[in-house]
């Protein structure tokens, strides 16, 4: 028999709408963190996939763009969409000098000049009037950058310390080896936020990857962690979260028998989210201590809803990519091998975050202790997209002449005066009292 003497509390009814803040996830043009993104450098395609035989699409911040290498071996980023009836150039015919519509056979090159207009008398007289709307590119570290911002605060091309110089054998890996990410990254559907912010997030590693969906990580004991350094129990007491030159990183504490005749040794593993967009993340599979993180991980909006992650490894060894990117096994399968059943029964990062939604709803969080690292990203992210819009020079864009920049990820052994050693300012923040949004 229903009770109703005892009202119902906490049930669903009359709840406010929900919401998503706009400030950190939008993307598009004119949007505030659409135009923090676009002071910034953002990787559009792999440098060795580029090929010269025929363009790629690449949708980025919300723009549709095609990406090609000429004949003479100079990469280029255009609109997709031709200047001159709007037809696509990802079905354009790559030239020695540029890139030639299917259509009418406009040809434009890297700067968006049009070269030729093919059915126009003697090339078209007045082609020097078309423009085809292009981006400054430039390659580094296996990849190509493009810039989508206000020319005139075109910064130079950021350089890191993890990446260069490079040693003896060593080379720049960045592809997938998956079809269709070859060239342009892996591309997934939900906002970019979601996956970033995941970084600065260790706790769902000691629950996601190692209580609930079984032990995920290949690598264990001197090839990778102990099953213990995933321990739930204690995950937030052996963590600490630290403002950074380049954004926000977390430092977990643990032992490991890498000791002479298996003695523990005292260690710190430590991921850092650097702004606006770029996560270093040290080699969880093979870890060595005190060896130099030598990853980086852009995490690159496509739109609001879907993001591509774009990766450079400093490796000797090129199958390291691979075992590295796809180090995290669901009931020992790779996470396109699942059945729906099994992707319920053990649920990855893709499955978690996905289903946050498109956009997660902010406004619906009630966040604790453990999200130190998400709330202390998501103010540095604020103050980025401020800085901006009062005219400042943001996090992350530099200066002709600085400085190659420091990388604080990586595992390292633990010193006599601990973390503390290798916090930079700042390190004592603490987040705001927790509770809905931040």
């Amino acid at each position: 028999m229903t009770d109703t003497t005892v009202p119902d509390t906490g049930t669903g009814y009359g709840r406010k709408p929900s919401s998503h803040d706009a400030r950190l996830t939008e993307v598009g043009p004119g949007t505030p963190m659409g135009e923090a993104l676009r002071r910034h450098w953002q990787p559009i395609a792999s440098s060795t996939a580029l090929t010269s035989d025929v363009p790629h699409r690449a949708r980025l911040l919300g723009e549709d763009l095609v990406v090609f290498r000429d004949g003479q071996g100079r990469p280029g980023v255009v609109f997709e969409r031709c200047a001159h009836r709007g037809s696509s150039l990802f079905f354009g015919r790559v030239e020695e000098d540029g890139i030639r519509c299917c259509y009418h056979g406009w040809k434009f090159d890297v700067r968006g000049h049009c070269l030729d207009q093919a059915c126009e008398l003697e090339g078209g007289k007045r082609r020097g009037l078309a423009r085809q709307p292009w981006y400054p590119v430039e390659e580094a570290y296996g990849l190509v950058f493009v810039y989508m911002g206000p020319p005139e605060l075109k910064p130079p091309l950021p350089r890191f310390d993890s990446l260069e110089p490079l040693g003896e054998g060593e080379g720049y890996h960045t592809s997938w080896m998956v079809p269709g990410a070859e060239v342009v990254g892996l591309e997934q559907d939900f906002n970019w936020l979601q996956l970033f912010e995941n970084a600065v997030d260790p706790v769902h590693a000691a629950w996601l990857h190692s209580n609930h969906s079984g032990f995920q990580f290949q690598g264990t004991g001197t090839t990778g962690f102990p099953e213990h350094y995933y321990d739930h129990r204690t995950a937030a007491e052996r963590t600490s979260y630290h403002r950074t030159g380049n954004g926000v990183k977390y430092v977990w504490r643990y032992q490991d028998a890498r000791g002479e005749g298996g003695a523990l040794v005292d260690l710190e593993w430590s991921v850092e989210c650097m702004l606006p967009n770029i996560i270093a993340l040290p080699d969880f599979i093979r870890s060595t201590p005190d060896v130099r993180n030598d990853m980086l991980i852009w995490v690159v909006p496509a739109d609001d809803t879907h993001h591509r992650l774009v990766f450079s490894i400093r490796s000797a060894d090129p199958g390291r990519a691979t075992s590295f990117m796809f180090g995290i096994k669901q009931n020992g399968k790779d996470g396109w091998q699942l059945s729906e059943e099994e992707k319920q029964r053990f649920p990855g990062d893709y499955e978690a975050q996905r289903s946050q939604g498109d956009i997660t709803q902010h406004s619906e969080e009630t966040l604790a202790p453990s999200d130190k690292g998400v709330v202390m990203l998501r103010r540095m992210l604020r103050t980025m997209v401020d800085d901006v819009e009062a005219g400042r020079t943001p996090l992350g864009v530099g200066a002709p002449g600085e400085p190659v920049r420091r990388v604080e990820a990586g595992l390292f052994t633990r010193s006599d005066q601990g973390d503390d050693a290798l916090a930079p300012a700042g390190a004592g923040e603490t987040a705001a009292p927790m509770a809905s949004g931040v």
